[in-house]
């Protein structure tokens, strides 16, 4: 199992804990509803790091399975904003219903759970834009993250051109120079060929002028 695999196991588990809970918080009164909510807020932060971890392992994947896996990624965020729903309407439900009971006991018990209930909405609507603006943090950090992987991997390619364009000048730097010493070559013989015409030429001049020498003589 991969590590991503292992995080999706994971992920997987905390979900159907936290739907577990939620469906539980309406049979619940008093501390054990309590703890039932901290433990679903502890789940639900949990379940927010496994995806953070999951978004870094699609982004390592090979181009060709990263499509598939960023789709994977997307249905778990969806999943668990979902289940986030489903958990404060469960706390809205639990204050209507305490509501209602305090209505049946008696008009002075009703303020003080008016308050109550207010509070609850407050703190589930803090929660929500806090979460949401932790949300929309993290993925312009990862849209920042991958544009600055963009660049890298551009100037990694504007690199690897210059090198290679570098290396070809320097492959017809060495053909110059190899040019450069065979016209040096055919130089040095043009001239060597010139003297030895040059005094061939003066030794045949010499020869006849003895030779006409000899034969006026």
């Amino acid at each position: 199992m991969s590590l991503l695999e292992d995080y999706e196991h994971q992920f997987g588990v905390l979900t159907a804990d936290i739907t577990s809970k939620t469906h539980g918080i309406p049979n619940l009164s008093g501390q054990p509803r309590k703890n039932a909510i901290s433990d679903i807020e502890r789940l639900v932060e949990e379940a927010q790091d496994l995806l953070e971890q999951i978004d870094l392992e699609v982004r390592d994947l090979p181009s060709a399975a990263r499509q598939t896996g960023s789709v994977r990624a997307k249905s778990y965020h969806d999943e668990l904003r979902r289940l986030q729903k489903d958990f404060r309407r469960a706390q809205v439900a639990m204050a209507d219903a305490v509501h209602g009971r305090d209505e049946l006991l008696g008009p002075d018990d009703v303020p003080h759970s008016e308050d109550q209930r207010e509070r609850l909405l407050q703190n589930t609507e803090r929660m929500q834009k806090s979460s949401n603006r932790l949300e929309e943090g993290y993925r312009m950090t990862l849209e920042t993250e991958e544009i600055g992987r963009g660049i890298m991997d551009n100037l990694h390619r504007d690199r690897e051109t210059m090198t290679r364009a570098r290396d070809r000048l320097r492959g017809v730097d060495q053909d110059l120079g190899k040019s450069g010493r065979i016209l040096n070559g055919m130089v040095r013989r043009v001239y060597q060929n010139r003297v030895i015409l040059t005094v061939v030429g003066l030794l045949m001049v010499g020869i006849i002028a003895v030779a006409i020498y000899f034969a006026v003589k």
